[in-house]
């Protein structure tokens, strides 16, 4: 039970690590075996090394990262990250939920620290980038010779992209719950906030990442794989153009979708009565279509029912405005006539005088 309480009490930004961790090793892995494979370490006579040292430099860098990201903290040291935004990720959140009672101002800090952080990919460059230049420091030190570097480097590009990539993905698809409590948290105390707009940060560019999946595909099995030939690199352009235009296709028809219902959302507010309507033949947008046409004609009939009232409302304000200039104005009279009836019982006592 304790182990469980201490487990519950990981800090945030380590548990957005964790849910990278198994893709980056799927990526390591790769790199890995792409240089077992390809590699001439019986020329060299390093194969054991490196069988020893590239796992080893990939735990090594993955324990140094952690402990930048706070992970000291899961065992109760007490220290502050290098960085400000992971510690006010680490203080603020427990249970991958924000603590309540935060001021404005750090619910904003939390906003932005939270919506930088699928793009540090920088990060996982330094990172994956250090284990590649250790090894291939330690391989040209042992060998004496560059037979081997260039498929190191190679394997460990490739890798490094793949990581970079899809790592991203993960870490927005972890921080999409937090995230959207800060903006509900925001939302309710009445706060703007500045979306931190990017071009690398919408679903028409992550779409097209897609399209380098076959790129790398290709690049594997023509440098590591099938024999270097004029036969091979035609099939492999064929196979990249199909997978290419497929990909394009694809990536259009869901782009225009979330297209129209944007230019949907922006009609709403008009008086018009708004229709959505789709060319696309995918369950799941047709059935969102429906839903917003629903949601559209309940708009616009609560819209009609609200003018009706501000008519019928206006008509009786002019109503009452009628009656009290009419009530007022026999008042006015009553109390001109009250004052004359003064005056001529005043006069009539002055003539029996």
């Amino acid at each position: 039970m304790p182990y469980f309480k201490r487990f519950s009490k990981v800090p945030y930004t380590i548990d957005i690590i964790l849910s990278v961790l198994g893709w980056a090793g799927l990526s390591a892995a790769l790199g890995y075996f792409l240089i077992l494979s390809q590699a001439d370490f019986t020329t060299t006579g390093t194969k054991d090394i490196f069988v020893f040292t590239f796992p080893l430099y990939v735990v090594l860098v993955a324990f140094f990262t952690s402990i930048e990201y706070g992970s000291l903290r899961f065992f109760g040291i007490k220290v502050k990250e290098g960085r400000r935004e992971l510690r006010v990720l680490n203080d603020n959140i427990k249970n991958r939920h924000i603590l309540s009672n935060l001021s404005t101002k750090t619910l904003k800090e939390i906003f932005y620290a939270l919506a930088e952080r699928p793009r540090d990919w920088f990060k996982a460059v330094e990172a994956a980038g250090l284990v590649v230049l250790l090894t291939l420091l330690t391989e040209w030190l042992v060998s004496g010779t560059t037979t081997n570097l260039f498929i190191i480097l190679a394997s460990g590009l490739i890798s490094i992209f793949l990581l970079v990539m899809f790592a991203n993905f993960f870490a927005e698809r972890f921080i999409f719950p937090t995230l959207k409590e800060c903006r509900e948290f925001l939302a309710k105390r009445g706060e703007k906030i500045k979306e931190p707009y990017s071009k690398f940060n919408n679903f028409r560019t992550k779409l097209n990442l897609l399209l380098l999946i076959p790129i790398i595909i290709v690049l594997v099995i023509l440098i590591f794989i099938a024999p270097f030939n004029l036969e091979t690199i035609i099939f492999s352009l064929i196979g990249l153009g199909m997978a290419t235009i497929i990909s394009r296709v694809l990536s259009f028809s869901i782009y225009q979708a979330f297209l129209g219902i944007r230019n949907f959302v922006k009609e709403l507010p008009k008086e018009e009565k708004t229709l959505f309507s789709t060319g696309s033949l995918d369950t799941e947008i047709i059935d969102l279509s429906e839903y917003l046409n629903k949601a559209a004609n309940e708009v616009y009939d609560v819209r009609t029912e609200i003018e009706k009232s501000k008519t019928m409302l206006q008509e009786r304000v002019n109503e009452l405005e009628r009656f009290y200039k009419l009530t007022v104005g026999r008042e006015l009279k009553m109390v001109e006539l009250k004052k004359q009836i003064q005056e001529l019982k005043e006069k009539l006592k002055d003539l029996k005088k």
